[in-house]
């Protein structure tokens, strides 16, 4: 009689790959799970070092996704009194006048960020 703990373990491991290739099948922000569709990439180089790639929803703009080195952010549209102001979990995103003040994470400090050509 098998034990059912290598019955678990065959199991998990003819599935692993299969997980895995699911997670990682979209490296762009709001992946096929996406219900928005995206418009084109839009680059910027941060005074960290840092390149983010953003894409606004189509055709109202209402959600923004942001990729980094580290991570993927789901962000929405909020009020500003100026410019364009998104808010995430732990990240925003403010653009006004040709620049973006981002925070990414809880208590991270804001950086600048700038558009660079396509």
């Amino acid at each position: 009689m098998r034990s059912p703990t290598r019955s678990i373990r065959r199991i998990f491991l003819a599935l692993a790959p299969l997980a895995l290739a699911a997670g990682c099948a979209s490296s762009e922000p709001g992946g096929p799970s996406s219900s928005s569709l995206q418009g084109p990439p839009i680059r910027f180089a941060c005074s960290d070092g840092s390149l983010l790639v953003a894409r606004y929803s189509q055709p109202d703009s209402s959600t923004l996704w942001l990729r980094r080195a580290d991570g993927l952010a789901e962000l929405k549209s909020q009020p500003a009194a100026s410019g364009a102001r998104y808010v995430g979990a732990d990240v925003s995103f403010w653009e006004h006048q040709g620049e973006v003040a981002l925070r990414w994470g809880p208590n991270a400090a804001p950086v600048t960020c700038k558009r660079t050509p396509a």
